[in-house]
C-alpha cells in the first residue's frame, strides 16, 4: 500500500511515517502544507492520503479543504483524515466525499498511537470502507435533529437500525429479535431504501451499516 502524509508537524510526521515504514507501508510522500501535498500526490500516486485536519496557515479545517482537492483532482486516492477533535460536523463533510472510486475515512489522532489500528483504518479505506472513529460516532448523539428520515421505517425496522448502531452483525440481530438472518436481511434492505441509501448498496466502495448508522445517531436524541 503506497500513502500520503500531509502533516504540519514535523516530529509527528516523522513518527507517522516510522511506524508505517516498520509495517511495510510504503510512504511516497511526504508534506506539510497542502500546495505541496498536491504536487506530490500527482507525482507518486499514492493508494491513501493521510491527512492532519489542521494545516497552515489558518489551522482550522485545511485538511479537509485539502481533501476536497484531493478528491476532486485525483478521485482514485483514499482519504483518511486525522484530527485531534472529535468534530461531527467535519466527519459528516468528509464523508459527504465518499464516492465509488475511493473511500474516506476520520479517526482522532489519539488512535495512532496504536499503529495496529492506523494500519487497519489505511488498509480498510484503501479497500473502499468508509471509516469513523467510534467516538466521533458518539458524538453525533448530541447533535440536534433537523429533519427525522426514520419516520418512515416501522418500529420493528427501527429497532432492527438501532442494534446496527450499537455494531450487531446480522447473526447478533437475528438472536436479539427473534428473527431469521434473512428475515434481518429483508429489514437492511428496507431501511437502506427508506433512507435512501439503496443506490449505495450496489458501491463497493460505501460501508452502508456506517452510513445507516450515521443516519440513526443524527436523527435520534
Amino acid at each position: 500500500m503506497r500513502v500520503a502524509i500531509v502533516e504540519d508537524e514535523p516530529l509527528f510526521l516523522d513518527a507517522l511515517a516510522t511506524s508505517l515504514a516498520s509495517q511495510q507501508v510504503d510512504v511516497v510522500a511526504r508534506a506539510r502544507h497542502a500546495d505541496e501535498a498536491l504536487a506530490l500526490i500527482d507525482h507518486t500516486a499514492p493508494d491513501v492520503a493521510l491527512l492532519d485536519i489542521r494545516l497552515p496557515p489558518g489551522f482550522t479545517d485545511e485538511g479537509l479543504r485539502l481533501a476536497e482537492r484531493v478528491r476532486a483532482a485525483y478521485p482514485s486516492v483514499g482519504l483518511l483524515v486525522l484530527s485531534s477533535y472529535a468534530e461531527a460536523a467535519y466527519a459528516e463533510r468528509l464523508i459527504s466525499m465518499e464516492q465509488d472510486t475511493a473511500a474516506v475515512g476520520y479517526l482522532l489522532k489519539e488512535r495512532v498511537g496504536d499503529v495496529a489500528e492506523l494500519l487497519d483504518a489505511l488498509h480498510r479505506v484503501a479497500a473502499g470502507d468508509v471509516v469513523v472513529d467510534p467516538y466521533v460516532i458518539t458524538r453525533l448523539m448530541s447533535r440536534r435533529r433537523r429533519h427525522d428520515p426514520l419516520a418512515a421505517l416501522t418500529a420493528h425496522e427501527r429497532r432492527v437500525l438501532g442494534l446496527v448502531a450499537e455494531g450487531r452483525s446480522n447473526l447478533g440481530i437475528a438472536q436479539e429479535t427473534g428473527c431469521r438472518i434473512t428475515t434481518v436481511e429483508k429489514h437492511l434492505t428496507a431501511i437502506t431504501g427508506k433512507l435512501g441509501l439503496t443506490q449505495a448498496t450496489d458501491r463497493r466502495s460505501v460501508n452502508v451499516r456506517v452510513l445507516a448508522t450515521l443516519e440513526y445517531l443524527r436523527n435520534t436524541e
